[in-house]
């Protein structure tokens, strides 16, 4: 029998453990059998959003995120976001987002009601330590540690 779809989004650059409880339990929110597509948002919708580029190129993001256990595909975002094209494309039963992502879990639930579509949006619930639990986090903590490492130069 099949299961569920579920849809997770995100940026995922530089993978830590947030990321993989993040997708383990979205797998787990469509019970049994369920199937987990992931949406890697593309380069330049990264840095439209946040004003930077993620370190890793969306092609090495995606082909990560793929290599995971819990997920079973992993696409590329659309260069412009549309997140009602991508629903309607994939017609997931569940949309998780991370528990950073409130502007998307807004823009979907608007989305879901408007167009009256049997969907349920999940928000996760943050996982992990303070520090190892956030791409950007970790950029910093590498950061900081190199400059150590260097005397500061």
């Amino acid at each position: 029998m099949a299961g569920r779809t579920v849809l997770a989004t995100g940026v995922f650059d530089i993978l830590h453990p947030g990321h993989v409880k993040f997708l383990q339990e979205s797998r787990r929110q469509g019970g049994p059998n369920a199937r987990l597509i992931v949406v890697i948002a593309r380069d330049k919708t990264v840095m439209k959003r946040k004003g930077k580029r993620p370190v890793l190129p969306e092609k090495s993001r995606r082909e990560l995120v793929a290599a995971l256990k819990p997920v079973d595909k992993a696409i590329l975002g659309r260069e412009e976001a549309d997140y009602f094209g991508i629903l309607r494309e994939i017609k997931p039963d569940i949309v998780c987002v991370g528990y950073d992502q409130n502007d998307i879990k807004k823009t979907v639930e608007r989305i879901v009601k408007k167009e009256e579509l049997p969907i349920r949006v999940v928000q996760i619930a943050h996982f992990g330590p303070v520090g190892l639990d956030s791409s950007t986090r970790l950029k910093c903590r590498v950061i900081r540690k190199a400059s150590r490492l260097t005397g500061g130069s």
